[in-house]
């Protein structure tokens, strides 16, 4: 009892050194806090767009898992770039880093290697890149009749490397239209053919869909490490 006698007189005689203590702690705390809500926020964008070394059209993709756009800071770690997903129609922006010097590289797509650029990045800058697809959709049609969506197509490429070994029509009820998102397909393996006669060959696909609005798109894929798919762009049909 006479130890808890003594701690409590010994607060009582030093309350106002710990309560000034406390103020101080407090007054640091809220000025770091205010410190970082003073830096700078990012003021530079970058945006732009692949295009396909075949069609001469925007490179098609999907999102995620289409391709990457890498941007390496300078005088930042050259393993730790900015890193975000392009869109499916093959553009892509960012419009939250610095202004600065960057070196800019898509990656992760069905396409070959890229060179890298460097870009001085300001608060709007532009960079393209063309790019050589693993395989290009060419020719294509696409037509509606009743309960069913008629595709027509060509599988090109411009330079051998993986084999070919898929085909798919894909039909969606949304604008969305990939691998994963699709309402009712039509696939075939080409695994067992010839890359040389898949590439001299017109392909037909017909998939049977109720009456409606639908959103079509050929996907084909050689046996790529990253599992990636080229595609045609998106044709919205009617189906009576």
């Amino acid at each position: 009892m006479y130890i808890a006698y003594m701690i409590m007189e010994y607060f009582k005689k030093n309350f106002k050194y710990f309560g000034a203590l406390w103020a101080l702690i407090v007054i640091v705390l809220f000025a770091s806090c205010n410190g970082i809500d003073n830096y700078d926020e990012p003021d530079g964008a970058v945006y732009g767009a692949l295009t396909d070394e075949i069609t001469n059209e925007n490179f098609q993709s999907e999102q995620p898992n289409g391709f990457n756009i890498k941007l390496f800071e300078k005088g930042s770690e050259m393993n730790s770039p900015i890193t975000f997903w392009g869109k499916p129609d093959g553009t892509f922006k960012n419009a939250w880093i610095f202004q600065n010097e960057y070196q800019v590289v898509p990656t992760e797509g069905a396409f070959f290697p890229v060179d890298t650029v460097v870009v001085q990045v300001r608060e709007e800058t532009e960079v393209n890149f063309t790019v050589t697809p693993f395989l290009a959709v060419t020719n294509v049609s696409i037509q509606p009749s009743a309960g069913k969506v008629t595709a027509s197509y060509e599988i090109a490429r411009s330079r051998a490397a993986d084999k070919i070994i898929e085909r798919k029509t894909l039909v969606s009820e949304i604008p969305t239209v990939n691998n994963v998102v699709y309402n009712f397909k039509a696939e075939t393996d080409l695994s067992g053919t010839s890359d040389e006669d898949i590439l001299s060959t017109g392909f037909t696909d017909e998939v049977e869909v109720p009456a409606g609005i639908y959103y079509v798109r050929v996907a084909v894929a050689t046996d790529n490490a990253l599992k990636r798919y080229n595609y045609s762009k998106v044709f919205e049909v009617e189906v009576p």
